[in-house]
């Protein structure tokens, strides 16, 4: 792709350079010949007159010119002093001229080039040719063409190495899109692979005890209801996020209050937290008002409580707090739980990141929550922080606006 993205850029350019060359060199061959024309109008408009000096400068050069003029039947009648043509190659050249059967133009004679004029003579008697040697400004043409030839292909090997620079500046994106989709793939498909051959496992067993009672394996039973609800679980949170990056999902929104939100959803997690030793206290509950989706606040509210109880053993405590943050609100969730490393605090809210992979399995977790809470904050124009110290406490902090900064 690097290479097809250097070829295509080089191809543009290449165009483009042959366009800029060739424009330049037609208007200024264009424009050199309407000069040679101009200055042919003024020999033909004073051919004989005293006026007329022989040596003609244009464009800080002398010009070489003459003038013939011819009768009716093509004899000549008078030319200008100092013709450079010999008198026998002078009759071919006003030949060639005639049977042109146009009045202006370019010729080339005997190794030199001229551009012509053939007009009326000022007697009205008799027809008139105007020469001007045009030698020095096809000189200078040429020299144009290989001086902006030269500059053109300076440009291509620019263009060759920019776009080689450029190609992979704009590949790194893609390629780091690829690569996490190569793992999402494959995390995702370990996810999925240990649940099912749990649930084959079990299912074994009870087709290899068919003569048993449902009551006498109702063991194996138990473990693949579990593994059907943590695969259920899964395949809902990688939908929900599949549908998030094809931006399928809508929020409803409406005006709410964030600390009753809160409240809510906490609210069920205080059994589960006793039970465990641990206790769930909501302290500065301010009445902030925002504009959200509520289902997904509560689910927002659920991953970080859900988390934050995974991760505090008996006797810890989880701190909440809803605080007003500008014309938004502010929701503080504090664990004196195990913390988080450094090295692992910058890739948290990465999809299947998991700090201990093998304390996850028996938590139940994917690794997917927190991919959905940031998700879910990001949509309502928010952000996310974590905070934490190994072995102290973590702090996660979600700041909402007032005012939907995105599309809801």
């Amino acid at each position: 792709m690097r290479k097809k993205l250097t070829k295509i850029n080089l191809a543009v350019m290449g165009v483009l350079c042959l366009i800029m060359v060739s424009g330049t060199y037609f208007v200024m061959r264009t424009v050199i010949f309407n000069q040679s024309q101009q200055l042919l109008q003024i020999i033909s408009s004073q051919a004989g007159s005293p006026v007329l000096n022989q040596n003609i400068r244009h464009d800080h050069h002398v010009v070489r010119y003459f003038y013939v003029k011819l009768d009716k039947t093509g004899n000549i009648l008078e030319r200008s002093p100092e013709v450079p043509i010999p008198e026998g190659q002078l009759s071919a050249l006003l030949y060639s001229v005639e049977i042109r059967h146009t009045s202006r133009g370019k010729i080339e004679f005997d190794d030199d080039s001229y551009s012509f004029l053939k007009t009326v003579a000022p007697d009205n008697a008799s027809d008139l040719i105007a020469f001007v040697s045009i030698d020095h400004d096809q000189d200078t043409l040429f020299l144009l063409l290989i001086t902006l030839s030269a500059v053109g292909l300076f440009y291509l090997l620019l263009a060759y190495f920019g776009g080689r620079f450029l190609a992979v500046r704009a590949l790194k994106p893609i390629m780091e899109s690829w690569q996490k989709q190569k793992e999402f793939v494959a995390d995702a498909s370990h996810e999925l692979r240990t649940p099912l051959a749990v649930i084959q496992t079990n299912l074994e067993l009870v087709k290899g005890n068919s003569d048993e009672t449902v009551a006498n394996q109702m063991k194996w039973l138990d473990y693949i209801s579990l593994e059907t609800q943590r695969l259920t679980r899964l395949v809902n949170d990688l939908l929900f996020l599949a549908r998030a990056d094809s931006a399928e999902i809508l929020l409803d929104a409406k005006e709410l209050s964030l600390a009753e939100v809160v409240e809510d959803t906490a609210g069920p997690f205080r059994p589960l937290a006793e039970q465990n030793g641990i206790a769930i206290n909501l302290t500065d509950l301010e009445n902030v008002r925002i504009f959200g989706d509520e289902n997904k606040l509560r689910q927002l509210v659920l991953i970080l409580l859900d988390n934050a109880l995974k991760h505090t053993p008996a006797g810890g405590m989880i701190n909440i707090k809803v605080l007003q943050h500008g014309n938004g609100g502010q929701i503080v969730i504090r664990d004196t739980g195990e913390g988080i490393a450094p090295e692992h605090l910058a890739h948290i809210f990465e999809r299947f990141y998991r700090e201990d992979k093998a304390r996850s399995k028996q938590t139940g977790g994917s690794g997917l929550g927190l991919a959905i809470a940031q998700w879910i904050v990001q949509s309502h124009g928010g952000t996310i922080s974590v905070s934490s110290q190994l072995g102290q406490e973590t702090v996660v902090t979600v700041t909402l606006p007032g005012i939907m900064k995105t599309r809801l």
